[in-house]
Order: C-alpha cells, then sequence, then structure tokens
C-alpha cells in the first residue's frame, strides 16, 4: 500500500498511480511513432490540443449556446486571451480535457450519439474527474429531449425509441471498469488512483476546509480566486440551465474536497458556462478589443511565474 504513496508531513512518498492514462499515453505513443524524446512529443500533444481545444469552444458556442458564427468568434478570442488560459498551451491535461468535454456536449446537442459515445471515453481516463462529468451531461441530454417530466412519461410508457440513446452513456463506466481491473491487476486496489491521492497531501473533507488551510501566497491567492469564482457562479446561476450549474459547482468543490486550493486557477479555467457568462458583458461593447489586449496582457502577467518555476503557476 506505501508503494501508492503516502504523506506524513515532510517525509511523503508521490505514485505515478495519482494520474490518468489518456495524456501520458499519447504522449508515449507520439514518442514511439515519431522516435522523438518526451520534450517534442509533450509539445505536439499541446499543440495539437491547444487548437482542439478552440475549435471546441467555438463548437460549443454555436450548437450549445446557439450564437452565430461572429458572436462565436468573438467569444472564442475572450477564451483565448483570458488570464491564465496559457494553461492550455502547457505539458497539462487542461487542454485534453477540455476537447472531450466540449465535444461531448456538442455532440449531444447534435444527437451524434456514436461521436458523444466515443469522446466519454478518454474524457473518463484523462482526469479522475471526467466519469463524474457524466452527470451534467445526462441532465443536459434531459433537457434536450424536452426536461424531467417528458422524460419520465418515456420511461412509464416504455418509449425505447426516445430513451435508448441513454444506453450510449455506458461507454464511460465500462471504461473506468476496465481500468480498475487493470489498476487491481498491478497493485492489488481496483481504485489505486485514490489511495495514491495520499502522496499529493490531499484527504477528502468539506469543500469550503479546503480554502486557506496555508499561509503561502499561492494557497491565499488561490483560495480567494475560488471565493470570487463562487460569487460568479451564484449570479450566473439564472442564466443556465441545471445541467451547466451543476457542471460549475461540481468543477469547483470537487477539487477543494481534495483538501487544498492548489490549482484553483487551472481546474476554474475549463469550466465555459463561466467564460461565456463573464464574455457575455464584453462581446458587444465598443472597446471590446482594448479589452481583449489587456486580457492578453494579463494572460501574460500570469504567466510569468510559469517561466520563473514559482509555485503560483503549479
Amino acid at each position: 500500500e506505501s508503494d501508492l504513496g503516502y504523506s506524513h508531513g515532510k517525509d511523503f512518498k508521490q505514485s505515478v498511480w495519482a494520474h490518468f492514462p489518456v495524456y501520458p499515453l499519447s504522449i508515449r505513443l507520439v514518442e514511439r511513432v515519431f522516435n522523438s524524446g518526451f520534450e517534442a512529443s509533450a509539445f505536439v500533444i499541446s499543440f495539437i490540443f491547444s487548437l482542439s481545444t478552440f475549435v471546441a469552444f467555438f463548437m460549443l458556442c454555436i450548437h450549445v449556446f446557439k450564437f452565430q458564427q461572429r458572436e462565436s468568434f468573438m467569444y472564442t478570442l475572450f477564451f483565448m486571451f483570458s488570464p491564465f488560459h496559457y494553461y492550455y498551451s502547457m505539458y497539462y491535461t487542461e487542454a485534453m480535457f477540455f476537447t472531450f468535454l466540449a465535444l461531448s456536449w456538442v455532440f449531444l446537442a447534435q444527437k451524434k450519439y456514436l461521436l458523444f459515445s466515443l469522446m466519454i471515453i478518454p474524457l473518463t481516463l484523462v482526469r479522475p474527474n471526467g466519469i463524474v462529468c457524466l452527470l451534467p451531461l445526462f441532465i443536459f441530454f434531459v433537457e434536450e429531449q424536452g426536461g424531467f417530466e417528458k422524460t419520465y412519461a418515456d420511461l412509464k410508457m416504455l418509449n425505447w425509441q426516445r430513451l435508448r440513446p441513454v444506453l450510449w452513456f455506458l461507454t464511460a463506466p465500462l471504461a473506468l471498469g476496465v481500468y480498475c481491473l487493470f489498476q487491481h491487476h498491478m497493485t492489488g486496489y481496483y481504485f489505486a488512483f485514490v489511495k495514491a491521492q495520499a502522496g499529493w497531501h490531499k484527504e477528502f473533507m468539506f469543500p469550503l476546509l479546503g480554502l486557506f488551510r496555508r499561509s503561502d501566497i499561492t494557497t491565499q491567492f488561490n483560495s480567494v480566486y475560488a471565493l470570487i469564482y463562487m460569487a460568479i457562479s451564484i449570479l450566473a446561476w439564472k442564466k443556465f440551465p441545471l445541467s451547466m450549474n451543476i457542471l460549475i459547482w461540481l468543477s469547483i468543490l470537487l477539487p477543494l474536497a481534495s483538501g487544498s486550493a492548489a490549482c484553483m486557477p487551472r481546474y476554474i479555467s475549463v469550466i465555459f458556462p463561466l467564460t461565456i457568462f463573464l464574455s457575455s458583458f464584453l462581446v458587444s461593447l465598443k472597446w471590446k478589443y482594448p479589452i481583449l489586449a489587456g486580457f492578453l496582457l494579463l494572460q501574460l502577467l500570469t504567466f510569468y511565474p510559469w517561466l520563473i518555476s514559482h509555485p503560483f503557476s503549479f
């Protein structure tokens, strides 16, 4: 069990089982195909999924939020230039996770269920919280079918013609189940990734207790940042359907429930309804282009700690 990681103050051990497999396996695939090193392979993956992130966000604007193309392009620019969104170009899972998450919403909206079922497999295996995204996705599916009352009526009448697409949701739990069997084979634990979180000083607790647990500037900033976005989420509640509100709050509260406010700007960056909400006040302004330039400068400012390897950027 100790091989899966632990933390006892300054004595700790971190295990690779804390990370899900799709991102590292993608880099390894590029290494094998092109006979390249890690840096070059990670750069290729980063470049591909950075582009796919912005394309997926543009598709979200058109197919889910029903914006016109010109308006969608402006929203996408604000998404690209937002502070902390430089993470989509780093050797992190943000771009890959967002791509599969956004395309899952898009294909559900388009009723392309086969493509949807393929997207939620890597979504589930990129990050541990990927499987949780099935809840807001399922609620979105119900909303697209006409709401809970209509879906309940179909269930009572056994209207399988309308309910059959629900079966496409099974690909994600099946994929996770196979991965859990693999973990058990390798480590003796079906949920080795849960046990391995201890090496990163993570422990389950009430989400708000994860704020301000340390006195360093990074923890203080991340805690305040999370609280600000909680306030914004409350203000935005009536602007979005239930599915998106659940996505927002799960994306904020789950990381905090691990007992740490670390990386909150990264986790919040993938919450696309909040980007839509905040950008909606700016896209039609006369001064939107100078504001975009200001956003870009803020992004460069938040990128600077990364260049000097400051914990603020991790």
